[in-house]
């Protein structure tokens, strides 16, 4: 990254390249989307395993 650095004594605040920047936003807000999403995905497939079970459906542990 280009830092010269002879020892750890000297480096003082962040240390890498997105620090103070648009990008610590952008790759919060990219992650939080994330993390939504596989809860959506998730609760959709867990509400529609668990309509198929009342149905009486077979349904087999583990798997859709």
């Amino acid at each position: 990254m280009g830092y010269d650095i002879a020892n750890w004594d000297a480096v003082e605040g962040a240390l890498y390249m997105g620090a103070h920047s648009s990008w610590e936003v952008i790759w919060t807000i990219v992650a939080a989307l994330v993390c939504i999403g596989a809860v959506y995905l998730g609760s959709r497939h867990e509400l529609d395993a668990y309509k198929r079970m009342q149905a009486g459906k077979d349904v087999e542990s583990g798997h859709g």
